[in-house]
């Protein structure tokens, strides 16, 4: 008997015979494994503290085996596509199931993971956190030196990857270890940038920190240049303009400050403000399809008039768009205004 075959058995009849009440399921999960043509056991899901301690990490003869449980809470969150390895549910499949009930929980949560990569307004969202994850590991990468350069840039180059994949709706079934030939699958691979391939390739071969930070660089434009193409800002609709005129309400201080520092010539003040204004904007534009303004191209310690013009032109923006969208910015003339409308 195969070491795959006899763990799996011994996992079965184990749970069979001293966690029947404390396990749902036992699950086989291959696409990580060298070879993942057989069966073999992955996890199971826990039903009470005490199915947990069927956990078991060993070595036999020479191969490393994980039995490791994840309780239906989880497995929930691989459903809403908020874990790492989609994988992991996606193509799990029972070996051993308490009930029916229990396999039928099972396949529904399969069924919601893909309903939700079917999605397009969730899939833009997952896309968004995968990229939004590569800029802050490349940040990261600028700062850090040796062998942590070419780890960082191996995560750099799977978020980004990541990010194409969840905008085409689909998952990595290998997790990082084959996402170029799982892309090149994709029906519409021809609208990926063969530089992004190209690049992929380069950095991990790329022996030199400083050309394999830079080219790290390249692929996270490469990317954010595909996404804002696959999502431009009319492509998405949000509705909800009172959210956007309660955000006005509470940053409309900001633009105050801008204004009254700017007046009295503080221009440390200015730029601190600004970057905080030009933030809260990035986030509000990106959640309501709107294009990103720069704000902080504008600023010139040495011509604060400018900057604050463009500021003012920026709010004026945004005051059009809450009322065109039916939102309420809650503003009075006067205190008796204020009184009479809150009494």
């Amino acid at each position: 008997m195969k070491n795959n075959e006899f763990v799996t058995k011994w996992v079965i009849d184990t749970v069979k015979e001293k966690y029947a009440d404390d396990i749902a399921l036992v699950i086989s999960h291959t696409s990580l494994k060298i070879d993942d043509s057989e069966p073999c056991v992955s996890y199971f899901v826990p039903i009470t503290e005490r199915g947990n301690e069927l956990s078991r990490t060993f070595i036999l003869e020479g191969t490393g085996f994980d039995i490791w449980g994840i309780p239906w809470e989880r497995l929930e969150n691989f459903a809403e596509l908020e874990e790492y390895n989609l994988t992991v549910l996606a193509d799990g499949e029972i070996l051993y199931a308490r009930d029916d009930e229990c396999a039928n929980r099972f396949e529904l949560l399969k069924a919601k993971q893909r309903k939700n990569l079917a999605d397009g307004e969730k899939m833009r969202k997952c896309a968004l956190k995968a990229y939004a994850e590569a800029k802050e590991l490349y940040a990261e990468m600028l700062f850090a030196g040796h062998s942590d350069v070419r780890m960082i840039a191996g995560y750099v180059l799977d978020y980004l990857a990541q990010a194409l994949a969840f905008c085409n709706h689909i998952y990595f079934k290998k997790s990082q270890t084959a996402q170029l030939y799982e892309l090149r699958q994709l029906d519409k691979a021809r609208e990926i940038p063969e530089s992004f391939f190209e690049l992929y390739l380069s950095v991990i071969k790329e022996n030199d920190e400083k050309k394999q930070q830079e080219k790290c660089g390249e692929a996270v434009r490469i990317v954010r240049e595909y996404l804002e193409k696959k999502y431009p800002p009319e492509s998405v609709r949000e509705h909800n303009f009172q959210d956007l005129a309660d955000w006005y309400g509470e940053l409309s201080y900001t633009w105050l400050r801008l204004r009254h520092y700017a007046a009295e010539g503080d221009f440390v003040k200015v730029y601190m403000w600004g970057i905080l204004l030009q933030n809260e904007l990035n986030g509000v534009c990106e959640d309501f399809g709107f294009e990103k303004p720069k704000l902080m191209e504008y600023y010139n310690y040495s011509d604060l008039n400018s900057f604050i013009g463009y500021a003012n032109k920026l709010e004026k923006q945004i005051r059009r768009k809450i009322t065109a969208g039916g939102g309420v910015i809650h503003e009075y003339k006067s205190k008796e205004d204020f009184l009479n409308e809150n009494t």
